[in-house]
C-alpha cells in the first residue's frame, strides 16, 4: 500500500505538471483565466513534490490535520476561486482584490507564526476525532477554524461579482465547477476524519481527477458548450420577406455559415458558433477564434470567404446584427443601443453602419416594415432607439 501511495503522489504531480503546461501553451494573449488556472494547477505540483520526497526518504509526512497541511489546503481552495471569478468577470481581479481574497488566510497564517514564536506546541494528531477530544485547547480550536474555512470559497463562487455586459460563462459550466470543487473538499474531509492509507491514496485519485476535469472543461467544454436560450436562428420566411434575394449584402439560407460544409474547419466553426455566443465578446479576434478551433487564421479566413463572407469582420458583424434582431424581437433588450452593445458592438456608429450594410435601412425603418403586420415591437421601444442607460459609445 505504501508503494502505491508513493506512486500515486508521483503520478499526480506529473499529471498536474503536464496539465499546467498544456493550459499555458493553449493560453491566448490577454486571456488571464486560462493562465490563472495553469498557475493554480502548478501549485498542486509544488504541494505533491515535498510529500513525495519525504516518503521516498522513509520519513512520515505531516498528517492531514496538521496546521501546515490545513493552511496549504486552504491556500489551494482560495486559489481555485480566482479562476471562476476571472471567467465570469474578466479583468475584475486586480492586486488589491486578490489580496482581499487571501486576507483571512494571511491573518490566520500570521496567528500561526506568532503562536510558534511565543512557544505554543502543536500536537501531531492523526485525525479529527482524535483532535476533538481536546477541543478546549487553542491548537485544536485553531485547526477547527481552518477546517471550516475550507467551505467558504465554495459559497463565495456562487455569489461572485458578475459583469452586466458580455460574459462567456455558461451557468451549467459554473454549476459543474462548483460541484467538482465541492467533491474535492469532501474527499479531503474524509482524509481528515479517517487516517487510513487507503483513503489517502484514494484522495489523491479524486483530487487529481477533479483537477483534470476542471482542465478538460476549460479546454473543451467552457467555450464549446451546449446551446443557450440566446442562441438565435433566423427565420427563412422572415429573411425572404425583408431582404431582396438578389442583394449583395444579403446571405441566403444556402450561403449562411450555419449550413453544413464539407470542410472540417467549417464544421467546427459551425458547431462553435451554434453552441456559444462568442461574437458578443467585443475583444474577439481572428487569431483567438482560430486558436479555439485548432487551426490558423489563413485557413479560417478562407472558410469564411467560401461561405459567402468577405472577411472575418463581415462574418462576425453579420452574426451580431442577426443577434441584435433577435434581441429586439424577443424583447430581451430595453432599447436599440443596449442591444447593440450586448451583441458585441463597441459603438453606436459602427453598429448602425453595419445594420444599414446588411439590411439597407435603419433599425427603426427595419422594424417598422417587419412590424406592419406583426406588432411584436412596441412603438415606445422604437422611439427609445438610442435612449437608455448606455448613452455613451464604448469605443
Amino acid at each position: 500500500m505504501q508503494y502505491l501511495y508513493i506512486a500515486t503522489i508521483f503520478a499526480g504531480a506529473l499529471v498536474c505538471l503536464l496539465s499546467s503546461l498544456l493550459l499555458f501553451a493553449r493560453s491566448k494573449m490577454g486571456e488571464r483565466s486560462r493562465i490563472i488556472l495553469s498557475v493554480i494547477v502548478l501549485f498542486s505540483v509544488f504541494n505533491y513534490i515535498p510529500r513525495f520526497i519525504t516518503l521516498i526518504n522513509g520519513n512520515i509526512p505531516d498528517f492531514a490535520v496538521s496546521v501546515n497541511m490545513l493552511l496549504i489546503a486552504n491556500f489551494m481552495i482560495i486559489s481555485y476561486t480566482m479562476y471562476p471569478i476571472e471567467v465570469v468577470s474578466p479583468g475584475w481581479l486586480n492586486f488589491w482584490r486578490i489580496l482581499k481574497l487571501y486576507a483571512v488566510w494571511l491573518f490566520l497564517l500570521g496567528i500561526y507564526l506568532f503562536s510558534l514564536w511565543i512557544g505554543i506546541q502543536y500536537t501531531p494528531y492523526q485525525s479529527l476525532p482524535e483532535m476533538l477530544a481536546h477541543i478546549t485547547k487553542f491548537e485544536v480550536c485553531f485547526r477547527l477554524i481552518l477546517c471550516l474555512l475550507m467551505f467558504t470559497p465554495v459559497l463565495f463562487i456562487i455569489f461572485i461579482h458578475r459583469q452586466g455586459l458580455y460574459s462567456n460563462t455558461d451557468r451549467i459550466w459554473l454549476k459543474k465547477y462548483v460541484f467538482t470543487f465541492f467533491i474535492n473538499i469532501l474527499a479531503y474531509f474524509l482524509v481528515l476524519a479517517y487516517n487510513h492509507p487507503a483513503l489517502h491514496t484514494l484522495y489523491y485519485y479524486v483530487s487529481v481527477g477533479c483537477s483534470l476535469y476542471i482542465v478538460y472543461m476549460e479546454l473543451f467544454d467552457r467555450l464549446l458548450d451546449r446551446p443557450t436560450d440566446n442562441t438565435f436562428t433566423l427565420k427563412k420566411t422572415f429573411r425572404e420577406e425583408i431582404f431582396p434575394t438578389d442583394s449583395e449584402t444579403y446571405l441566403s439560407s444556402k450561403e449562411y455559415i450555419t449550413e453544413p460544409k464539407n470542410s472540417a474547419v467549417a464544421e467546427r466553426l459551425d458547431a462553435y458558433m451554434k453552441k456559444n455566443n462568442t461574437w458578443r465578446d467585443p475583444d474577439l479576434s481572428l487569431n483567438r477564434l482560430a486558436s479555439e478551433l485548432f487551426t490558423n487564421r489563413t485557413t479560417l479566413s478562407l472558410v469564411m470567404r467560401e461561405s459567402g463572407f468577405e472577411n472575418y469582420t463581415n462574418y462576425i458583424n453579420r452574426l451580431r446584427i442577426d443577434d441584435f434582431i433577435l434581441q429586439i424581437e424577443s424583447g430581451q433588450s430595453a432599447n436599440f443601443q443596449q442591444a447593440f452593445f450586448f451583441v458585441g458592438f463597441r459603438s453606436r456608429s459602427t453598429a448602425l453602419r453595419n445594420f444599414r450594410q446588411f439590411t439597407g435601412m435603419s433599425p427603426s425603418d427595419y422594424f417598422n416594415k417587419f412590424d406592419s403586420g406583426n406588432n411584436t415591437v412596441s412603438n415606445d421601444q422604437k422611439q427609445r432607439e438610442f435612449s437608455g442607460t448606455n448613452g455613451k459609445n464604448r469605443s
